[in-house]
């Protein structure tokens, strides 16, 4: 799973790029050319809520979401597993229902397009829950291998 969470993290990395060197284009050719592109921002924008939810992925299988992690330091171990637990379950509880609710909106919105790349907009919310059922996998992966480890020792 370590090479299929690299494998988006790459993803993220080209779609940066790319909405790099759209924005640095759209500068050039409005100011420079005087004539703006039409599409530069929209694609700008749609990769950017890609990059958002493949790179939440990412860092959900690492572990790294920012956390408030001071209070481990001041109770007990068997306490901080069970306050992990609950963040888990709670995170995992609000991105299913995450998942569920978008794939109304997911339907509805591919009825219609963006006005200047023409891409349907369930293409748009997708990435919400492609992004939240990786999250989901991630948790489930991490939570799989902490108890694998817990057992080992």
């Amino acid at each position: 799973m370590k090479h299929f969470y690299n494998m988006i993290l790459n993803i993220c990395s080209i779609f940066f790029i790319i909405i790099v060197v759209a924005s640095i284009s759209q500068v050039f050719f409005r100011f420079v050319l005087d004539s703006p592109l039409v599409w530069s921002d929209e694609l700008s924008r749609f990769l950017l809520l890609w990059m958002v939810f493949l790179g939440a992925s990412v860092v959900s299988y690492r572990g790294a979401h920012l956390g408030v992690d001071f209070l481990y330091d001041y109770i007990s171990e068997k306490l901080t597993v069970i306050l992990k637990a609950v963040s888990i379950i709670v995170s995992l509880i609000f991105l299913i229902v995450l998942v569920i609710s978008s794939l109304e909106l997911l339907r509805v919105a591919g009825y219609t397009s963006s006005p200047a790349l023409d891409i349907p907009m369930s293409y748009w919310r997708g990435s919400v829950v492609a992004g939240s059922i990786l999250m989901i996998l991630a948790l489930i992966i991490n939570v799989f291998y902490s108890v694998k480890r817990r057992r080992e020792n």
